[in-house]
């Protein structure tokens, strides 16, 4: 990769780089597509395409709905709590 295109790359990830920045970018984006390649060599022919290399679940629960038994203990601890209510600064006029 050469340093205009190191150039361009730069100005697409919005970065402003001197000219010593851009020569040493584009030497390490030519190494790291140079590790790419090297991938293409490795013997894929018949292994099934993965998603995910281990068949896992999820621990999680199940999200349920439910009542939160302390919702009017939180609105009292609340800056400005209105009965049952959060007061809230105005955010449109």
């Amino acid at each position: 990769m050469d340093v205009r295109e190191a150039e361009k790359i730069a100005g697409l990830a919005r970065l402003s780089l001197d000219a010593a920045e851009l020569t040493r970018f584009a030497g390490q984006l030519t190494a790291i597509l140079g590790y790419f390649e090297k991938l293409s060599e490795v013997p894929t022919a018949g292994v099934a395409p993965a998603s995910h290399p281990a068949d896992m679940r999820s621990p999680l629960r199940a999200d349920l709905a439910a009542p939160f038994a302390a919702s009017l203990e939180l609105v009292a601890r609340s800056h400005r709590p209105e009965g049952e209510l959060y007061r809230v600064p105005r955010v449109l006029e």
